[in-house]
């Protein structure tokens, strides 16, 4: 009997978690080597759709986007302390950059999830098309 009492507030807090979120999100994982990841989506007036990517120590990665619209994009991770955003674009149709996740002050080890987030700030349907390319760091520096 005690059993399920303990499973009654995980599944609660399942279903509280997952009423909260309004957006769409993947989560990829990739191990170290050159991977490209692509992918084009449409995103509805208002809405806003999440790509989570796994990074392992050593790796970084280029990303690469476009949008129909005007967005706001963000890449963002979350730490001990909180959702840090190395990267903040308003307003934007595209964007593109190298994120090294090393660099970042709050990084640890064990976190490795990165989330790219694009908000459609319109009243239209939002089409946007992006790749994001994860190589060891060791491959970066060598170019």
């Amino acid at each position: 009997m005690l059993q399920p009492l303990k499973v009654i507030p995980v599944v609660l807090a399942v279903v509280i978690l997952s009423a909260g979120c309004a957006k769409t999100q993947n989560i990829r994982a990739k191990e170290v080597g050159g991977e490209v990841i692509h992918d084009t989506f449409h995103i509805k007036p208002g809405g806003s759709y999440e790509e989570c990517i796994e990074l392992k120590p050593g790796m970084v990665f280029d990303y690469d986007y476009e949008s129909s619209e005007a967005v706001n994009f963000n890449i963002h991770y979350h730490a001990e302390d909180g959702v840090h955003y190395p990267v903040e674009r308003r307003g934007s149709m595209m964007g593109k950059g190298m994120l090294d996740p090393l660099t970042h002050e709050f990084y640890t080890v064990d976190q490795e999830a990165y989330c790219l987030m694009w908000d459609n700030i319109t009243d239209a349907q939002v089409k946007v098309s992006f790749t994001c390319t994860l190589r060891n760091k060791e491959q970066v520096v060598s170019h």
